[in-house]
């Protein structure tokens, strides 16, 4: 999973559970001051009825204690209302039907009782006497259905709970918008550093990251820019050694095969059986030394894109028949088959004739390294409007997490001990991509370890054609 997915990811759950902890306690916080509060009102209606009662005692007016039972009564949740006077033998219970009810859970405390009344109704009664200082004064008595604040309190709650569940969506949309955000931030630069991490293992050390940010991120980017500028430096050292090293080796180098060529001659004297046999190991070795040092040199004229090819038609099955044939001898030693497969009836091609045998040479040389048994095949052909070469092996194989870097220079894989023995500069591979790309073309990769590798080179039919400068007639 990318960061920036795994970022808003991970922050989303984490605002998603903070939110949803804070509903959670707002939830239960919001039924215990509803409570609170339902409570509180019943203590107040207590009150005010104790109020009216006691006024009403005091004035001697019984209609205006009915009143004020009745006004109690609005209240759905209220299922009676007493009062009783033990002095002048007065009691009055509204509804009539509760008069056999009341009184016989109600506490002189002030603090309410829960009970069940005879049908089954489960109520919270409230009592309080007129004057506290004497209990045998008017009493007062509200009895309040359980169910019924229940009720309330659910239909309370719902909307408590709309107004929350509002909030935490839009709290959660807010935090994912945040979350998105902030990881885009924190990634563009990161995905910035590894383009350039791409473009330096390339081989193109001309484009810096541009993050301007004052944390660890920014410092991050500017090692990374201190780094690419000492690499390009290095790298431009290393091209002027290279180029010095395949320049000064060039003459010595033919110096030696012409003294080589002239001795086996027998020029300058007779050569016994033993003189001959050393200097044709020389001559074998010398032109191994001068192969690689001919690839040095094409891979610094690459580098320095000073590879300027020269398209004209190339008879493709001709130029690749007769390098095919050249490995025969080679490959039938280890018992290897090598065959040259045409796919259509008419194949064209317009390229450099040097850098298409240059490349043919190397595909079938690294094919040939690495095959021990089976099959290698050459193909031929076109698809897309594109010529196409394949070479097919049934090889040792390549890891895919090493296929980027097969094409680096001096890359080897190292993946059995056999194939740490044989020989090659790492130089081969680089050369087919890099004279492939200098034609508009390019290289691809198809390998398992285990299961041989296809290397395949794309390149146009018709080479671009270079604008040719306007003069006037002479």
């Amino acid at each position: 999973m990318k960061l920036r997915a795994r970022f808003t990811f991970s922050h989303g759950l984490v605002v998603a559970f903070s939110l949803a902890a804070c509903l959670l306690l707002f939830r239960q916080g919001a039924a215990w001051m509803l409570a609170r509060q339902e409570a509180a009102d019943q203590r107040q209606m207590l009150s005010d009825f104790s109020q009216a009662a006691r006024e009403a005692v005091f004035e001697h007016e019984d209609l205006g204690l009915i009143h004020a039972m009745r006004v109690q009564l609005n209240d759905p949740s209220l299922v009676f209302a007493a009062f009783a006077n033990p002095a002048s033998g007065a009691r009055l219970v509204l509804p009539r039907s509760f008069a056999p009810e009341a009184w016989k859970g109600a506490s002189d405390s002030g603090l309410p009782r829960r009970r069940v009344l005879a049908d089954g109704l489960a109520v919270t009664d409230w009592a309080l006497p007129l004057s506290p200082a004497d209990r045998a004064s008017a009493w007062v008595e509200l009895a309040f259905s359980r169910r019924a604040v229940a009720a309330l309190l659910r239909r309370q709650m719902r909307g408590w709970s709309a107004l929350a569940g509002a909030v935490l969506l839009a709290g959660l949309l807010l935090g994912a918008a945040m979350a998105w955000l902030t990881a885009r931030r924190l990634a563009r630069p990161l995905q910035q550093i590894s383009e350039g991490t791409r473009l330096v293992r390339s081989g193109r050390m001309d484009r810096l990251v541009e993050v301007d940010r004052a944390d660890e991120i920014g410092d991050l980017a500017r090692d990374f820019n201190g780094m690419v500028l000492q690499l390009k430096e290095l790298d431009a050292m290393k091209r002027d050694f290279v180029a010095g090293v395949t320049h000064d080796f060039g003459s010595p180098l033919h110096a030696i095969r012409t003294t080589i060529d002239h001795l086996l001659s027998g020029q300058a004297g007779r050569l016994d059986d033993r003189q001959a046999e050393y200097l044709l190991m020389i001559s074998n070795n010398l032109a191994s030394l001068t192969a690689f040092v001919n690839n040095l040199l094409t891979v610094s004229r690459i580098e320095a894109a000073k590879v300027e090819p020269y398209p004209e038609p190339v008879d493709v099955l001709g130029h690749v028949g007769e390098l095919t044939r050249l490995w025969e001898a080679q490959v039938r030693g280890k018992g290897v088959e090598l065959v040259l497969t045409r796919r259509g009836p008419y194949i064209s091609l317009e390229a450099d004739l040097t850098m298409f045998r240059q490349i043919v040479m190397n595909l079938l040389s690294n094919a040939v390294k690495f095959t021990d048994h089976g099959r290698i095949e050459v193909v031929v052909g076109e698809e897309g409007g594109d010529f196409v070469l394949e070479v097919r092996d049934t090889g040792i194989g390549i890891d895919p997490r090493h296929h980027s870097l097969v094409f680096d220079k001096f890359f080897r894989v190292r993946q059995a001990e056999a194939a740490d023995r044989r020989p090659g500069s790492g130089l081969g591979l680089s050369i087919v991509k890099g004279l492939a790309e200098a034609q508009g073309g390019v290289v691809e990769l198809e390998s398992e370890p285990g299961r041989g590798s296809i290397f395949r080179v794309r390149l146009p039919k018709q080479a671009a054609r270079r604008p040719q400068p306007s003069g006037g007639e002479a």
